[in-house]
């Protein structure tokens, strides 16, 4: 695979000095199963080894069980490039950070937690903080890319891009954050060529020494994000779905939901995707959390708190737009949700927007002047 299609040569698949050390003991040793996951201390004699024989210097990182963002990246640095290096042994490891692992070109096995994950060429992997994991990559031919990004930087970049699809940025929040086994998002882009434009742009650019080059980077890596997710988002793979049956709908089903939350009925819904009702309400709780009725609910309510801040727009005519044909039942359904009714949130919405732009007085007079 071209990074991109200006890109003028072939990856480079030859192995560096220190990539053909770890192969030679690797195949010196295979009673040390040097490809399967391992802890640190367990492999540390080889790795020690192969650095006696060379005068390159292995990163730190790469001998660490545990990494820390606020002393793995570089001052002023949101996001770091690097290849992974080929016949290293496969230590677990963890980190506070988000890698994206981008096989760019042949075969490897991503262990995640308890779970083993085959990956090929075209596919990416997004591993959330905390989680611990082992990437073995023991060919020749195989190239990966890892895209670290600091936790503050992806949750705004990637679930910023998700900010008007409430229904699926709680999705795979809760991919990310609440899966205990397995907290991580798939995509098997089948080698998608623009999206991997972009994680050929971020490389050279990570690589070269140019002028603004932090700021690009971000720029790069939140147009790959955006790509990723307009190209490839409904054929994630989450790893608390069952991929071997139907669940693997679950992103078109909360898609449907979030485009016709204001009418659509669980019927309609089963009927749409050939379930029974009892189906998809599993398939949407399992994924949610939440019933299909609670979903439906928060959609609405996330939907009218967004439209309150037009002050242009009436209650009214936020409530038929919500399909609630009374609006005594809208403002009671929203009180229990928010605390206030509609014009009491408006008002309030209203409020903070003068104090945050330095129009309103104190916040005491400022409620004073808009009860008056």
């Amino acid at each position: 695979m071209k990074f991109y299609d200006s890109y003028q040569n072939e990856v480079d698949t030859e192995l560096t000095e220190l990539e053909q050390l770890f192969k030679r003991l690797y195949f010196s040793h295979p009673e040390r199963h040097l490809d399967t996951p391992k802890q640190i201390p367990e492999t540390e004699d080889i790795i020690q080894l192969a650095l006696r024989q060379t005068s390159s210097r292995l990163p730190q990182p790469l001998i660490k069980s545990e990494l820390d963002e606020t002393i793995f990246f570089n001052s002023g640095f949101d996001t770091e490039l690097y290849r992974h290096l080929r016949y290293f042994p496969a230590n677990w490891h963890s980190h506070s950070f988000f890698e994206v692992a981008c096989v760019v070109q042949g075969n490897c096995m991503n262990y995640i937690a308890n779970q083993t994950l085959p990956m090929q060429e075209g596919d990416i992997c997004i591993i959330a903080p905390q989680t611990t994991h082992a990437i073995s990559v023991f060919t020749d031919d195989c190239i990966i890319l890892n895209i670290l990004l600091r936790t503050s930087t992806f949750e705004q970049v990637f679930f910023g891009i998700l900010a008007e699809n409430d229904i699926l940025s709680d999705f795979f929040m809760r991919c990310l954050y609440q899966s205990k086994q397995h907290p991580y998002l798939f995509f098997r882009t089948e080698g998608d060529q623009e999206v991997f434009n972009f994680v050929g742009y971020a490389y050279d650019e990570f690589t070269g020494n140019h002028q603004y080059k932090s700021r690009m980077l971000n720029s790069i890596i939140n147009a790959f994000f955006i790509t990723l997710l307009r190209n490839q988002g409904s054929s994630v793979i989450t790893p608390e779905i069952d991929m071997h049956g139907k669940d693997e709908n679950v992103v078109f089903i909360l898609k449907y939901m979030q485009e016709n939350y204001s009418s659509v009925t669980l019927k309609e819904l089963s009927d749409f995707f050939n379930y029974s009702e009892r189906q998809i309400q599993r398939i949407i709780k399992k994924s949610t959390g939440i019933s299909f009725s609670e979903n439906i609910q928060k959609l609405k309510m996330r939907k009218a708190a967004r439209l309150l801040s037009n002050p242009n727009v009436s209650v009214t005519a936020i409530a038929e737009e919500l399909g609630y044909s009374d609006q005594g039942s809208f403002r009671h359904i929203f009180r229990k949700y928010y605390g206030m009714t509609p014009i009491e949130y408006r008002e309030h919405s209203h409020t903070s927007a003068l104090i945050g732009r330095g129009e309103c007085p104190p916040l005491s007079a400022c409620t004073s002047q808009v009860q008056l």
